[in-house]
């Protein structure tokens, strides 16, 4: 086996350790998600809060 061709067999090795799309995809959805649920999470509690004041 050539020295190119273990090169390229380590690279492609590699890559299947650590899928990068799937873990951009689920920074995305961390990214998404978390602010969406701090938003959420504030409406609900100041709704609450806004009724136990009345």
């Amino acid at each position: 086996m050539s020295k190119g061709e273990r090169k390229s067999l380590r690279k492609t090795y590699r890559k299947e350790l650590v899928k990068r799309t799937l873990v951009i995809k689920i920074a995305a959805a961390w990214v998404i998600t978390v602010p969406c649920a701090a938003v959420m999470s504030a409406f609900l509690f100041y709704t609450i809060k806004g009724f136990m004041l009345s």
